[in-house]
């Protein structure tokens, strides 16, 4: 008899185990809730309504454009309107642009300012109003001295002495 019974609890054991990890036949639902803000919950309603609705929305929405469009518009006293001219690009924006980006090669690059811009283009704006030199004379520094090969000594301006050793955010013209 002891037999039976410790197979009877050893099997009453698998079964309940075995009975924990499967359903239950009841089944309880559990309760979901939503917090919303109600400016939210009125927009999610307005949404829901217009959507089945659709025809009456239209037509409340063409009585509004309508009741919009008969308005005179009013302006502020003193209301001045901008002219076309003023949301046009400056001819003179692109070149401050052009020589704010000349003085920053000019800066960190001397080399490329000399073969890019100066010698290149004849452009060499930069050079000429942080030293006070002429185009020919910076022109000439240029192919001389900073694009020359040449172990030679060159000449160099007495302007470009001047600032020596200043730190290079310094030479601003």
């Amino acid at each position: 008899m002891h037999r039976y019974t410790s197979n009877t609890v050893l099997l009453a054991a698998v079964i309940s185990s075995a009975s924990a990890f499967a359903r239950s036949g009841v089944t309880s639902r559990v309760a979901t809730k939503l917090h919303l803000e109600n400016h939210i919950a009125e927009m999610i309603d307005n949404e829901f309504d217009r959507l089945r609705n659709i025809g009456l929305w239209r037509q409340k929405e063409a009585e509004k454009q309508k009741k919009w469009s008969e308005k005179e518009p009013s302006y502020p006293e003193g209301f001045d309107f901008n002219s076309v001219t003023d949301f046009q690009p400056n001819a003179d924006a692109a070149k401050k642009i052009q020589m704010r980006k000349d003085r920053r090669m000019a800066r960190d690059d001397p080399m490329r300012y000399c073969a890019d811009r100066c010698v290149s283009t004849g452009n060499c704006q930069v050079w000429e109003d942080m030293f006070d030199l002429s185009a020919k004379e910076v022109r000439k520094f240029c192919e001389e001295c900073v694009l020359s090969e040449d172990e030679e000594p060159c000449e160099v301006p007495d302007k470009f002495l001047e600032n020596a050793g200043k730190n290079s955010w310094e030479l601003r013209p």
